[in-house]
């Protein structure tokens, strides 16, 4: 149990540093994270011995070289990213819609990648690199479905589900029941929850052995999603299939026994 304190601690701790807030100060996290000054300090001294941060004059932290290493690692051992760009550029060409590409950043919403579309109205969507909370957009609340139920929980025992626009999901129990409605279908939607008036719809993205690893969604004005709703539902799923065979291709390109992959239905029309 000790362990998984610290590693809770550590976790909330690199949780700080973000693009608005880059450097913290001892202080300044103990107050953050309501702990004793020299539990801060312990922490931010051992993140920056293993390099995770960096020390810097004034007794700041900021992150450290070491995440380079790591995420030259994780890119190296699987390129998410540049197996998806081929595939995402086509419905952005296809239909002039923004595409995004989306992972589960622990209980938030990474976005990895965007296409912006094309047409004269178009959504501009999340910041690549930003995070958002997961249950009110379609790429958080399709990850959300694909997780193991018995994380939900602990997320809204440590999330306020804020509303951003009337259609904002902010009961639990009407978001256990969408959530098990997803998991039916395969495919989620944001009905001008995050953003009054921006529908989406996401799905999701497998690796070889048919777990989740990402989401690909398409983002429209309200008007236009209403009018090609299932045409956007069959293209995001279209593509996450793709993205899938992409990343197979990939493992076994590097020497992986290949395995049998799980195909995802389609829509259904009356979706």
């Amino acid at each position: 149990m000790a362990t998984l304190n610290t590693v809770e601690k550590v976790g909330r701790v690199l949780d700080l540093f973000t693009r608005d807030d880059p450097d913290w100060g001892v202080s300044e996290v103990a107050t953050a994270l309501g702990v004793p000054r020299s539990s801060a300090h312990a922490v931010l001294a051992s993140l920056a011995d293993i390099g995770l941060l960096q020390w810097r004059t004034g007794g700041r932290y900021r992150i450290g070289w070491r995440v380079l290493e790591l995420a030259e690692v994780q890119r190296r051992t699987l390129d998410l990213r540049a197996a998806a760009r081929p595939v995402l550029e086509r419905p952005v060409a296809e239909h002039g819609e923004t595409v995004h590409l989306g992972v589960r950043e622990r209980y938030h919403l990474l976005y990895l990648d965007k296409f912006v579309g094309t047409r004269n109205i178009t959504v501009q969507g999340g910041q690549v690199g930003a995070r958002a909370v997961p249950y009110c957009t379609s790429l958080g609340k399709m990850m959300m479905a694909s997780a193991d139920p018995s994380d939900l929980p602990e997320y809204l025992a440590t999330t306020t589900m804020r509303r951003f626009t009337p259609s904002t999901i902010t009961d639990p129990d009407a978001l256990q029941t969408e959530l098990e409605a997803i998991r039916r279908r395969g495919y989620a939607y944001d009905l001008g929850e995050a953003v009054e008036d921006v529908y989406c719809v996401a799905a999701p993205v497998r690796d070889d052995l048919g777990q989740v690893v990402a989401v690909v969604s398409i983002s429209s004005p309200q008007g236009r999603f209403e009018r090609s709703r299932q045409m956007y539902t069959q293209a995001v799923v279209a593509a996450g299939q793709e993205v899938s065979r992409a990343l197979l291709d990939a493992s076994l390109s590097a020497g992986e026994e290949s395995i049998d992959y799980p195909r995802l239905e389609g829509p259904r029309r009356d979706a």
